[in-house]
């Protein structure tokens, strides 16, 4: 998941197009358009008299839309090196793809629904209620008894996370004044990649030196502390105001049908994933039944869709133009890559090599380092050149190579292999992540850039919730498998109850040294999903249409980039 990057107002763009006369098309532009540059001058002309926020409560502003992005990106990566730890507490190794699936889906699933919020009602009130939203799940996660509590927590942390993620660019643009937008936001996106970047070593050193629980509790006092700062001093424009509408017109808005649909099919997949090879065998009628039912949904779901217009979740008419619907895809297969390592390299250092949590989130470093410095690369030539696919397929290629070195770690891979395989996949991965969105917002009308982003934003994270499950059923299953052939011995349903940092304190000797080879395939068969996926990313950028960002933007672009560099 990347961070939502730059778009013009909500309300302005939004208030006023009904359903009947919005513009949904994506304008063709070609490679050779030069206009737009002085749209964009006049456009901040005719703003210059409104009202925005001054420099002292913006700065407030800026302080707390930066500490709620700090806990909700750190979120990212705070996680993946606590839960080999956590999956010790509960005894629960199946439940491993849920602690990031679940927070995945609904990040993926709300984000357009939070969208048509800030329309409607206060931006105030929504931000400080998804917030809210974000903090409640972060103390369920953290007092969590069970596992399956600690899903609900993870649950309600995405619902909130993807009101509040969200929510911080459209704040951004209705408070500032638009000559000072760019900057801001650049330092909003800086905030965001930093935070992605420690989340690793953070929730480490958590669960080393006192607990993994404290990777929740921390988001209290940060969390507690913008909210109160936001109820005291984050205030709109007397321009922006909230789009009136009737109840029910809201609902329509919200496509609760295309919404629930869309939910519980990815729960049925995630279900039928966790349940094959593993509890259940995969010809079990269980299994069997909720692959047809996500089956049916899904299809039910494109339906529904296409019965909505453009009251949809996703909007059907607006992914016809080919620009569109191949940014898209490539936003969706790019993080099949990127969550799987993310996710089982600390695993692999915690299970394999006996590492503890700290010491692999030090480990895991280069890999969110070097993703950062790629997103800032690609700012950069994106701003200087416009190009967008030769980025994209770019990326792909270098992310090949990194692929292709982590699939060849195994148990006694030397340590300059494992932290020099993570440069080229982080930087390749860095390199085309952030790219799809800003291509979807370069060709969007005014109408559509907001609908456009929040779908955008809405492919990158439910294909984490998508293969983060698949990535944990292939795992589970090829340890037992490996381990039912090396060690019959030792019992597989002992296995995955114990959870990953206990191995070294029930097994000793050669027992123990069977137990890691099992993971050890496990996780090299989770690596070769990895490399699968960005062979797919380098295919699908020759499916992109060989175009330049239209010029209006290129300003734009420069100023997060120079923004970003600057923090």
């Amino acid at each position: 998941m990347s961070a939502p990057t730059s778009h013009s107002e909500f309300n302005k763009n939004e208030a006023g197009h009904s359903p009947e006369t919005s513009n949904l098309r994506i304008k063709e532009r070609g490679s050779d358009e030069t206009e737009g540059t002085g749209d964009l001058s006049q456009d901040l002309d005719q703003e210059s008299d409104l009202e925005y926020a001054t420099s002292f409560r913006l700065m407030i502003i800026m302080a707390t839309l930066s500490l709620s992005t700090l806990i909700a990106a750190l979120d990212l990566g705070i996680v993946a090196t606590a839960i080999p730890k956590i999956t010790s507490d509960f005894h629960a190794l199946s439940d491993i793809g849920w602690y990031s699936s679940a927070c995945f889906l609904l990040v993926g699933t709300t984000s357009a629904p939070w969208g048509k919020m800030y329309k409607y009602f206060s931006a105030q009130w929504t931000y400080m209620t998804a917030l809210a939203l974000y903090l409640i799940g972060s103390i369920v996660a953290a007092a969590a008894p069970t596992s399956i509590a600690l899903i609900v927590g993870r649950a309600l942390q995405g619902w909130g996370c993807a009101g509040t993620l969200g929510g911080s660019v459209l704040i951004i643009n209705f408070t500032a004044h638009p000559k000072t937008r760019p900057m801001l936001i650049g330092l909003w996106m800086g905030v965001f990649m930093v935070a992605t970047t420690i989340g690793p070593l953070i929730g480490g050193a958590f669960t080393t030196e006192a607990t993994w629980r404290w990777c929740f509790w921390v988001n209290l006092p940060v969390g507690g502390t913008a909210i109160v700062l936001q109820f005291l001093f984050l205030r709109m424009p007397k321009h922006i105001k909230p789009t009136p509408a009737t109840w029910k017109e809201i609902l329509l808005h919200l496509d609760l049908p295309g919404w629930s649909l869309l939910f519980i099919s990815i729960i049925c997949l995630t279900l039928a994933l966790e349940w094959g090879g593993m509890g259940k065998p995969w010809s079990n009628g269980s299994v069997i039944a909720t692959l047809i039912v996500w089956v049916v949904l899904t299809i039910a779901f494109v339906v529904v869709e296409w019965f909505q217009g453009e009251y949809a979740l996703m909007p059907l008419k607006m992914l016809s133009a080919r620009i569109t619907w191949s940014q898209l895809l490539y936003a969706f297969i790019a993080n099949l890559a990127n969550f799987q390592i993310l996710f089982y390299l600390p695993i692999y250092f915690q299970a394999v090599h006996g590492m503890s949590a700290i010491t692999s989130g030090v480990y895991c470093l280069p890999f969110m380092a070097f993703y950062t410095c790629g997103a800032i690369v690609s700012g950069g030539i994106v701003g200087k050149t416009r190009f967008l696919q030769p980025i994209e397929f770019t990326s792909g290629l270098i992310a090949v190579l990194g692929a292709t070195l982590i699939y060849c770690i195994d148990v006694d891979t030397s340590k300059a292999w494992y932290i020099g395989a993570q440069i080229p996949f982080g930087l390749g991965i860095g390199l085309g992540n952030q790219v799809p969105v800003t291509a979807l917002q370069g060709f969007a009308t005014p109408e559509t850039v907001a609908a456009i982003t929040g779908v955008a934003f809405m492919a990158q994270s439910i294909s984490g919730a998508y293969f983060v499950s698949a990535a944990n059923s292939i795992f589970n299953n090829y340890l037992l498998q490996t381990l039912a052939r090396i060690a019959p011995q030792i019992d597989p349903a002992e296995i995955l109850h114990i959870g990953v940092s206990d191995i070294a304190n029930l097994y000793k000797g050669e027992q123990l040294n069977l137990v890691r080879e099992a993971y050890m395939a496990g996780i090299k068969d989770v690596f070769a999903f990895a490399l699968a996926g960005t062979v797919l990313t380098v295919v699908f950028s020759l499916l992109i249409p060989f175009k330049r960002l239209p010029s209006h933007q290129i300003k734009k672009t420069e100023d997060i980039e120079a923004s970003a560099k600057a923090l």
